[in-house]
Parts: C-alpha cells; sequence; structure tokens
C-alpha cells in the first residue's frame, strides 16, 4: 500500500471558482498565487514628426502617458491618448504595483503610409538604446528588432505600396526566450532614439542634420514590449 500523500482535492467557490483549499492557490489560468491577472500582450508608444521635421538628436520614448501632454506633438499641446500609447506610468517612474513585464521581445513598426525615403532615413541614420535601472539591455539599429506586425509592401514601374520594418507575422520577432528581462514595479528603465550629430547624411564634405521630407506624411513609428504582463484581478 503506497504511503504517497494524496493530493488535495480541489473546492469549488460559490462564484465557480476551483482552489486548493491547503495552499489556497487557484486554479484559472488568469490568477496567479499573489494574485495577479497575467495575460500575454504589450505596451506600445509611438513617436510621430510632421512631414520636414529636422530630426533632433534624441527622443526619449515612453516617458509620457495617456492624459499627458504629447513630448513631441504635431499640434501644440497635443495629449497623449491610446492612439499614441497605452501607457499609464512613464519609464523613469516604472510600473506601478502590482502592473509589470518579463520582456520577451521588443519591436519597431513604421506606418505603413511612411514614405521609403523617411523610413530608410530613420534606419540608417539613428541607433537606440534600452536599459534598466540605467543598464545597457539592448541597442543598435531598429531593423533588427521588427515588430511582426502592420502592412508588408511591394512596388511596381508604375505604382508604390506600404513598406515596413520586417514582415507582419509574430513570429518575425527577435524572442529573448529565457533571456527576457523583467521591469517589475517601481523599477526605473529607458528607450531611446538616438540621431548623432556626426553622422547624419554627407553634403559638400561635411555631415548635415537628418531631415524628413517634406511630401510624406512625416514619420509614424511605433515601439513595442512584448511579454507577459501582470495586472491587479478586477
Amino acid at each position: 500500500m503506497s504511503n504517497a500523500a494524496k493530493a488535495p482535492a480541489l473546492v469549488t467557490s460559490p462564484s465557480g471558482v476551483q482552489y486548493n483549499p491547503q495552499t489556497m492557490t487557484v486554479d484559472m489560468n488568469s490568477l496567479q498565487a499573489g494574485i495577479v491577472d497575467r495575460v500575454s500582450g504589450f505596451y506600445y508608444y509611438t513617436l510621430e514628426l510632421a512631414a520636414g521635421a529636422v530630426l533632433q538628436p534624441t527622443y526619449s520614448l515612453f516617458n509620457a502617458y495617456i492624459g499627458q501632454q504629447d513630448p513631441y506633438p504635431l499640434v501644440a499641446n497635443d495629449v497623449l491618448t491610446e492612439v499614441k500609447t497605452n501607457m499609464y506610468w512613464t519609464s523613469s517612474q516604472g510600473f506601478s504595483p502590482p502592473w509589470d513585464i518579463v520582456v520577451d521581445s521588443i519591436g519597431v513598426e513604421c506606418d505603413p503610409q511612411m514614405t521609403p525615403a523617411d523610413i530608410n532615413l530613420i534606419m540608417r541614420y539613428s541607433f537606440f538604446q534600452f536599459k534598466i535601472l540605467q543598464k545597457m539591455q539592448w541597442e543598435g539599429k531598429l531593423e533588427a528588432y521588427p515588430g511582426g506586425m502592420g502592412i508588408s509592401g511591394a512596388t511596381s514601374q508604375n505604382a508604390q505600396s506600404q513598406w515596413n520594418n520586417g514582415d507582419p507575422n509574430p513570429n518575425a520577432r527577435k524572442r529573448f526566450g529565457r533571456f527576457g528581462k523583467y521591469l517589475g514595479p517601481q523599477t526605473m528603465w529607458s528607450w531611446d532614439l538616438n540621431f548623432p550629430a556626426n553622422a547624419g547624411p554627407v553634403v559638400g564634405g561635411v555631415h548635415t542634420t537628418p531631415t524628413l521630407s517634406s511630401s510624406g506624411i512625416g514619420a509614424c513609428v511605433r515601439f513595442y514590449l512584448f511579454g507577459l504582463l501582470d495586472r491587479p484581478v478586477t
């Protein structure tokens, strides 16, 4: 006769949720011991610049949230909405408990209405830096981190279609797997897009400041944090 301890039978609460009466853990995918609501999702932030804009040396992303003024407005006193971000905290202050994210991948998406010339300008003359607690985690070229979403494009001798950074396929993202990073509550982090002064287009033997074309829509670039999100239970 086996002396192995039997697992306790689950108890069903009046609301229909099953739980372990000894450990009080809940048998429900969206609830974890603690308790939080954990989902697979993403946070996003949009950098939108007018046609003909002269690109600044540095753009600090995710450092404003819904309801605050857009730090890079198309129109004076623009306020951020869900069209541009789903953040309710700044990266410099970190998430509020119990909100957090285990970052499985980061991604960059260019709006399909952007002209290829403006996409190429941004890709060629920029680099990004992602830091957690001022420690560098990821850096380099935007094209190395496609968002895996959006609209692909092509061109012919007669017409031009949409273009983007990478393929509109979730499997086309660069995933970190077991080397992902945890952005916990109140953990300071940053994501900056940089255009160095000494690395712009060369005109007349000198570097010039990258400038968006005046004929397109300008720039509309979306930055994503993909991973497991913890949220309060409601």
